[in-house]
């Protein structure tokens, strides 16, 4: 069965309303729906996935501003040369990298739009 297009006019503040209707749906997708000539079952659905920018943002920004490559680096080259001192201030220091590491990660999975783990 041949396609063809379907041109209609809305205005700015139309489309703003359908796409806010439409939510994670390509809005071609909903508008099909709602005229109830969807060619796809109604449980079917197509998303966009949308990011949280500003959480993504802020994860790139704790990255940037952490020596954690680095430091984790180090670590590993003390361990695999067995050098990795056992010291309170170390112990610390992994800790932190760990926490550090944890809360990117929460970060990033509620970015994307995610349940973190309780």
């Amino acid at each position: 069965m041949a396609k063809q297009n379907l041109t209609i006019r809305v205005s700015d503040e139309q489309r703003t309303i359908l796409e806010r209707r439409a939510g994670n749906r390509a809005l071609a997708d909903y508008i099909r729906h709602k005229l109830d000539i969807a060619d796809t079952p109604k449980h079917a659905r197509s998303y966009k996935p949308q990011a949280d920018s500003i959480a993504l943002a802020q994860i790139l920004a704790a990255l940037g501003s952490s020596d954690l490559s680095a430091s984790m680096r180090d670590i590993a080259e003390a361990a695999r040369n067995g050098a990795l001192e056992n010291s309170d201030d170390l112990r610390l220091s992994l800790h932190a990298a760990c926490l550090t590491i944890e809360q990117m990660r929460d970060d990033l999975i509620r970015a994307l739009g995610l349940k973190v783990r309780g």
